[in-house]
């Protein structure tokens, strides 16, 4: 194009030239550096440059929050010459939990809401980096990436961050610029670090079992994605589009109307805008949405909650289908994965965007990486001159006293020693109190550590595996430190998505109930239960060892007995469901109980038909109780089973069974045989009769009921044990002393016996040795004796120490 000469001072140029030579510039600008993010670590320039100046001004997450105005002008004024709101608008977003996935930012004061609320002025909120943007800045002072000028060339400003975490699929962006745009889903933090683990490990993984790894998109406002072939198209070619639901339910209310209740919504949804519209779509009356009596938002700081009141004569579900055609309750969301990558934007699948990600994690590292060998080098070189000087510490004196200046002393200990000017500046710089034998020896293992860190520097550099095993160690390492679970349910296909209702039958499951020495109730779902690895081992803890562990179905109720004579209903898939190994739930957070401190000494599950028979209740104290279950059938979740002198706790609960007698032992080794014919039938609340004649300050450690067939297995706190035959000894009436059922150490202190235990067949028993040590026997491991020998030590106790305890190992 033939460039104008201006007339009388006038350029005269077409129109068409005008808006090609402005268009193209802006075009890039706009591109470039506003409103496409860079692949490597997911942020478009402004949110960079946010965070690099919070960086700057030291307001890290273990800080105190700095005004939001500040943050805006430093970043104005050094990096972003553009409007102070679009800065602050940007930074607001980077710090609203339901635009994010993880938050960058640590707002404090109003930031909005997804009712569409915006934040307050910047004049009035606080900020701070969140936790997780350390990990996007971590090793900026390294060499780790490029650096610019800034826009008047008064300092630097990084191109790209570190982004130790793939920032760009887990908080996803969303941009307009000219021509072009992006709109890149979030996903869960834990599964997009291990597609880049499984990526490294095999770089040429197939989509579709990249796909299992990282299932689909985890929208911060959760709900549920259709994550079918349309998820695969985009996934592969960058470009595609999801359909997203609510969490809906369907609750009975008032008067047994039904609520529509949601929960969560569709990713970008305002809450206020949705309802306002279905408030407008019932005013006009118009097909099944006229069975809709009230809209309310009960949505507090706990959660989101917007209660739709259908009338009574209307069908809810129906309600809802409508809805989800004339609202946005159901939405699309479209995906279009472009971002700048090699310095021009692309549009990118999955895979593509992870292999950028993790070819600049590796650039990261071997920058990271050079630059510390040449730090530990310059180390290295420093602490030599050191110990050669010191070493001839005496001759280093003499040079420098005799020496005229500082420079000439130098010269002459560069030429004396053979070293080189940054060592010599070190040996004068050197304190006369570092010349200890101490500090000469702490010298040498200084750079005996730091020669060890630049062999292991200098493996990672010139080996290619091991700058990805650095990878995926450090990036492991964030998502064990930040991880959390998938907040959106991934459907296969849109006739997967369902409406509970309070009014559907619950799908009746099979569920292992377990109640553990640490005081813990869960179910276990029986296929986890088989395939739980759960002999003992050193990984073992109280967690594991289960004296109560019995079958239940998800509509049964639990009967829980506790140590203070109260009973509590719980409903069986009440109980969180978890692995074997995984916490419980502790009885006062599942029912409001009486002492924070019980401890469930009998538990029953109890379905459609209500148990018939008796119940024995035994008690410290040396109590038994015989009841009727016809008493325990009370309304209440809540009641007193047995009545307790103050001093005394219910040992065991026990449902009576044909044919036995009811032995007691106490902690002085004292046993009796009692017949159950004596013992008579009471009332719920009575407490019970004698069961045995305790001497002083001894007390009841076991009592349940027996049969001559069985054996019963002893244990001393000085770790002496045997079983002794039932048949030896003889039943008797109740409330006798009995007899003595072992010999134990007659000293100062007395031995006691710490536990007993009624078996019929070999047993696992795990002993508790210490807080945080246990063993386990088997009782056939131990021979039958009579009852006056004291067993056989089966574990070797220091002085003064003594067992705490033992329990049998229901597996």
């Amino acid at each position: 194009m033939e460039e104008q000469k201006p007339v009388n001072g006038i350029i005269v140029q077409a129109m068409e030239d005008v808006m090609h030579n402005s268009m193209m510039p802006y075009s890039e600008h706009v591109i470039l550096d506003r409103a496409l993010p860079r692949v490597e670590d997911g942020l478009k320039p402004v949110q960079r440059r946010i965070l690099y100046s919070m960086n700057e001004l030291g307001v890290s997450a273990d800080k105190p929050y700095r005004k939001s105005a500040r943050i805006v002008g430093d970043c104005l004024g050094k990096y972003h010459p553009h409007g102070d709101t679009s800065v602050y608008f940007a930074m607001v977003r980077l710090a609203q939990p339901f635009n994010m996935r993880q938050t960058l930012v640590d707002g404090h004061g109003n930031f909005g809401s997804v009712d569409g609320d915006s934040a307050a002025a910047m004049r009035y909120t606080e900020a701070r980096l969140a936790p997780l943007a350390a990990e996007l800045l971590r090793d900026l002072d390294k060499d780790t990436v490029r650096w610019s000028l800034n826009f008047d060339d008064t300092t630097k400003e990084p191109d790209t961050l570190p982004g130790r975490f793939p920032n760009l699929l887990v908080n996803g962006a969303y941009g307009i610029a000219v021509g072009l745009a992006t709109n890149i889903p979030p996903h869960n933090l834990g599964e997009v670090i291990d597609g880049v683990v499984a990526y490294i490990d095999n770089p040429r993984i197939k989509l579709s079992e990249m796909m299992k790894i990282i299932k689909g998109p985890d929208f911060p406002t959760g709900g549920s994605v259709v994550c079918g072939e349309e998820l695969y198209k985009a996934y592969e070619t960058g470009r595609g589009k999801v359909t997203m639901y609510p969490k809906i339910k369907i609750e009975i209310g008032d008067n047994d109307k039904r609520n529509i209740v949601i929960t969560e919504l569709p990713f970008q949804v305002n809450k206020k805008t949705l309802l306002e519209s279905i408030v407008s779509l019932r005013e006009e009356k118009k097909g099944v949405l006229t069975g809709i009596s009230e809209i309310c938002d009960e949505s507090d700081r706990d959660g989101m909650r917007a209660v739709i009141r259908v009338k009574k004569d209307a069908d809810p579900k129906e309600i809802c289908k409508a809805l989800f055609k004339a609202t946005n309750l159901v939405t699309t969301f479209g995906i279009n994965m472009v971002a700048i990558a090699d310095g021009k934007p692309q549009q990118m699948g999955l895979l593509d965007i992870i292999a950028y990600y993790v070819a600049y994690q590796r650039d990261v590292i071997v920058r990271r990486t050079r630059f510390d060998l040449d730090a530990a080098k310059e180390r290295e070189h420093i602490l030599s001159g050191l110990i050669i000087a010191i070493r001839a510490i005496d001759e280093v004196v003499a040079i420098i006293k005799k020496s005229a200046s500082q420079s000439e002393a130098k010269a002459e200990l560069r030429k004396t020693f053979d070293l080189s000017d940054r060592q010599a500046q070190a040996v004068l710089d050197l304190r006369l109190g570092r010349l200890t034998h101490l500090d000469v020896f702490k010298l040498e293992k200084d750079l005996a550590e730091v020669q060890a860190e630049i062999a292991k520097l200098s493996a990672i550099l010139a080996n290619k595996k091991e700058q990805m095993n650095v990878i995926k160690t450090e990036i492991l390492a964030i998502k064990r430190a930040y991880k959390d679970p998938r907040r959106t349910e991934i459907l296969a296909k849109k006739e997967d998505f369902s409406i509970p209702s309070e009014d559907d039958a619950k799908p009746i499951e099979n569920f292992m109930i377990a109640y553990n020495v640490a005081g813990e109730l869960k179910r276990i779902p029986m296929k986890n239960f088989s395939l739980a690895s759960r002999d003992f081992s050193e990984k073992t803890s109280v967690r594991d060892i289960c004296p109560i562990l019995m079958p239940a179905k998800t509509n049964d109720i639990l009967y829980c007995f506790t140590d203070k004579g109260f009973c509590y209903k719980l409903d069986a898939d009440s109980l969180p469901e978890v692995k074997w190994r995984d916490k419980g739930e502790r009885l006062d957070a599942l029912i409001q109980t009486n002492d924070p401190n019980e401890k469930i000494v009998g538990m029953f599950v109890v379905g459609d038909k209500f148990p018939t028979g008796k119940l024995l209740f035994y008690t410290r104290g040396g109590m038994i109780k015989q009841s009727a279950w016809s008493e325990y059938g009370v309304v209440k979740s809540t009641f007193q089973a047995i009545k307790l002198r103050e001093d005394d706790a219910v040992l065991r609960v026990e449902q009576e069974r044909e044919g036995t007698t009811v032995m007691m032992i106490s902690a002085q080794g004292m046993c009796i045989n009692a017949d159950r014919a004596d013992v008579p039938d009471q009332g719920r609340i009575a407490g019970g009769v004698r069961g045995i004649n305790l001497a002083d300050n001894d007390y009841v450690i076991d009592a349940e009921q027996v049969d001559k067939n069985g054996q019963v297995f002893l244990l001393t706190e000085r770790g002496y044990a045997k079983r002794v035959e039932v048949a030896s000894i003889d039943v008797m009436v109740r409330y006798r002393k009995g007899v003595k059922i072992i010999d134990m150490k007659a000293d100062v202190n007395g031995e006691k016996l710490v536990f007993a235990k009624y078996v019929t067949a070999p047993t696992n028993i795990v002993i508790e040795a210490t807080e945080d040590y246990f063993m386990q026997c088997n009782t056939e491991d131990l021979r039958v004796e009579p009852r006056t020998t004291k067993g056989r030590a089966i574990c070797k106790l220091a002085k003064g120490e003594a067992l705490i305890g033992a329990s049998v190992y229901n597996t």
